[in-house]
């Protein structure tokens, strides 16, 4: 999904491809990525902290692993995921062993509302603005990357060399296309390719990418955007300065200059909108609580698991555990949890004595249960009822006898 300055091109269209007879436009369901790059090793630190975005299963962006939670593309990439049947970051290239996929939802993602989407369709692009484009947009996961991926950090502001070595990286196509098929060979293989930095746009906080004379026809393509330019330090080691977001010029021809988002310029936006991101995502893995207090001074704790299931949320695991010192285990205590979301789920059980003053019981009807919504017809309405040798307790604030919470807050 390259964005081109003559038109922003999605994953189905007219582009030009290279033939031994010259350019000719030619119309394919594909998505051309690096052009003459290498396939990327999976112990090279370029795989291990560069990832696919995919559309329905196929590959039509590319990002960079800023941390366990956090990737970084191009704004264009993620401005219209909610429109999307599905949208999903995969780890692990065609490697059944290391391959991870997140299905992920418009909520995880983020576009730099200084990203234009006027800009859609426009041929009069400068290739160097003197205002930035924030070609630029964040994804956050709600759990972390498998361990063998490492982050790679984004440079520190400074002075950096037009001339140095750069690596850009990203997904898919290596070779010119025939005019008779649809891809030469599968999807979703990371590549990349090396090239010069030729110029730095600190006015429009953009980079410029050329090919080396060895090799002029490398360059990204459509379907990097968001992927990666790796700026090679003096020790040999990689620190990220930018992502893919545009061709230098009105050509659709990706054998020419890289325009690139420069991420440094960025950091402060992302840090800040990644955090509020990860503040809104529930983590499956963490456990949840509500407090309550009986009027006569016994304690209750629900404590419960949610996981991502789409624009909502549901239990995987909830457990009641009501506590006082006087307990002897000798009582009879009895619970019924309510969850009413357009209609009601309820159970009842009965609590086992678990010692030092504590009863405890999980609520196995709640193991896979839709708890939270973004709407209801008829509103949401959740609590919990206790009773000890028959009688019901009853809030020590309301004075009700069904302790009422939200499994979402």
């Amino acid at each position: 999904m390259f964005y081109s300055m003559s038109k922003w091109l999605p994953a189905s269209l007219a582009i030009v491809l290279a033939t031994q007879s010259g350019c000719v436009r030619r119309t394919y369901n594909a998505t051309p990525k690096i052009v003459s790059g290498a396939l990327v090793e999976e112990n090279d630190p370029v795989y291990t902290s560069t990832v696919s975005l995919d559309r329905e299963g196929k590959a039509f962006c590319t990002g960079f692993v800023l941390d366990k939670r956090t990737i970084v593309t191009a704004a264009h990439c993620v401005a219209n995921i909610t429109q999307y049947a599905s949208f999903s970051v995969a780890f692990g290239s065609k490697n059944r062993t290391l391959q991870k996929i997140f299905a992920l939802t418009g909520k995880h993602a983020l576009a730099h509302p200084g990203w234009d989407k006027a800009d859609l369709g426009r041929v009069d692009i400068d290739p160097l603005p003197q205002q930035p484009k924030n070609d630029v947009g964040i994804i956050v996961l709600g759990e972390d990357a498998p361990e063998w991926v490492k982050p790679l950090p984004i440079k520190e502001i400074g002075d950096i060399s037009v001339g140095r070595d750069v690596i850009v990286a990203g997904y898919g196509l290596t070779n010119p296309l025939p005019q008779d098929v649809a891809t030469t060979e599968p999807r979703g293989f990371l590549r990349k390719t090396q090239g010069k930095l030729s110029a730095v746009n600190d006015a429009g906080k953009e980079l410029i990418w050329d090919a080396p004379q060895d090799n002029p026809r490398a360059s990204s393509c459509h379907g990097d955007s968001g992927g990666p330019m790796f700026y090679v330090e003096d020790n040999g080691s990689l620190t990220v300065i930018g992502v893919t977001s545009r061709s230098y010029s009105l050509k659709t021809d990706c054998s020419q200059k890289g325009v690139y988002t420069d991420v440094r310029k960025h950091t402060e936006w992302i840090k800040t909108h990644k955090e509020k991101i990860a503040s809104s995502l529930i983590n499956p893995g963490d456990w949840h609580h509500r407090y309550f207090t009986s009027k006569e001074g016994i304690k209750i704790a629900l404590d419960f698991r949610l996981k991502d299931f789409g624009t909502e949320y549901v239990s995987t695991e909830v457990w009641l555990n009501v506590s006082h010192p006087s307990f002897t285990g000798t009582e009879i205590m009895t619970a019924t949890l309510s969850s009413y979301i357009n209609s009601l789920t309820q159970e009842n059980l009965k609590l086992q004595f678990a010692g030092d003053g504590r009863f405890t019981a999980k609520f196995e009807k709640f193991s896979d249960e839709k708890v939270c919504a973004i709407a209801s017809r008829w509103g949401i309405k959740q609590d919990v009822a206790v009773q000890i040798n028959g009688k019901a307790l009853a809030d020590q604030s309301s004075g009700s006898e069904a302790f009422e919470f939200k499994f979402c807050e």
